[in-house]
């Protein structure tokens, strides 16, 4: 009859770790390794300054146009955001950040040898929500590439990964947008129409006496039809910068 040996506890678990490790050390040396992505220095040898329209909602919900001045220079890494009298809440400076870390994805550059300066100009007391995170990571991109961003404006969220998520108050956005000169908006996926609401007041004789009632409808519009201007609907930054570079090869 074969013989068997009994194990103690302790040896138990010893062996189980020895295992562990001869299997993890194997795993990393025979796993096949990704390539690391290379992220290139641009040649940036002077400051550059570009200007963008920027639409955004003031607290009382009105639509307001603001300029977002977006200077790149060589210096090492800092991100600097200059609302000057303006003030916004916290999520706003984030998007600064995220939307420089969205720009050096997209671009394969490494910005850490560049200083990047947002200052927003805009005539309002305080300007709520992240919605030109999208902007910003553009006006990085054409302050690199040295190019203009002209006609075009954006609004929506910037994530790391480049995509651009949805916003509020998006008919407002437009329409302040076209009475500032925009010709091409750019807005989030899913979001070319917009709720407008309309005052509707009816009117009813009861007993020869007039009653009138006041009642807001909100209704769907599609913005490009409604504001006679063009707007384009963008998932990425990739999308959006398209639209940049289309204009110039035109």
């Amino acid at each position: 009859m074969a013989n068997f040996i009994k194990l103690k506890n302790y040896d138990v678990v010893f062996i189980f770790i020895v295992v562990f490790i001869v299997g993890f050390i194997a795993g990393t040396i025979f796993m096949p390794r990704s390539s690391p992505v290379e992220y290139n220095q641009p040649d940036l040898q002077e400051e550059r300054t570009i200007s963008m329209l920027m639409p955004a909602i003031d607290t009382e919900g009105n639509g307001v146009i603001g300029t977002l001045l977006t200077t790149v220079k060589p210096g090492n890494g800092k991100i600097l955001l200059d609302t000057s009298k303006v003030l916004n809440y916290p999520d706003t400076q984030l998007s600064g950040r995220v939307a420089a870390e969205a720009a050096s994805r997209y671009a394969k550059v490494n910005l850490s040898g560049i200083d990047i300066v947002y200052t927003v100009r805009v005539n309002a007391s305080l300007v709520e929500g992240p919605s030109a995170g999208a902007a910003m990571a553009l006006s990085v991109l054409l302050a690199l590439d040295n190019k203009t961003a002209g006609d075009i404006a954006i609004t929506g969220t910037i994530n790391p990964d480049g995509s651009i998520d949805k916003v509020g108050s998006i008919f407002e956005k437009a329409r302040i947008a076209k009475a500032n000169g925009v010709m091409t908006f750019l807005v989030p996926t899913g979001q070319s129409s917009g709720e407008q609401t309309i005052r509707e007041k009816v009117c009813n004789y009861v007993n020869a006496l007039k009653v009138c009632r006041i009642s807001y409808v909100a209704e769907m519009i599609n913005l490009g039809n409604y504001l006679n201007m063009t707007v384009h609907e963008v998932g990425t930054l990739g999308e959006a910068y398209s639209f940049f570079t289309k204009r110039e090869t035109i």
